[in-house]
């Protein structure tokens, strides 16, 4: 069961009948949701165990979220090979 920290609450449909608001914080989810809060509508990140660690292999969300944890500023706007040149060496 995977970990994700919400960073914008979503609206979500565990049985495709009942809607539920998925709130800011960590949460243990199911890999559906974890799939649809991550990947399509990017308003969590994976946390945990499971989350990846290399920055080359993170998503766009994750390794913003990973370089200001580092303290490395960036542009919003920045895609993901801009934000990757700003990985230091020794990660």
């Amino acid at each position: 069961m995977p970990t994700i920290n919400v960073t914008k609450p979503f609206p979500f449909s565990v049985d495709g009948n009942n809607v539920i608001q998925i709130e800011i914080g960590e949460h243990d989810v199911s890999d559906r949701l974890a799939l649809v809060a991550v990947e399509h509508l990017e308003c969590a990140t994976l946390t945990g165990p499971s989350a990846e660690s290399d920055p080359k292999k993170m998503k766009v969300p994750e390794l913003k979220d990973w370089l200001t944890a580092k303290g490395i500023a960036f542009e919003p706007t920045a895609n993901k090979e801009t934000l990757l040149a700003l990985v230091p060496k020794s990660d």
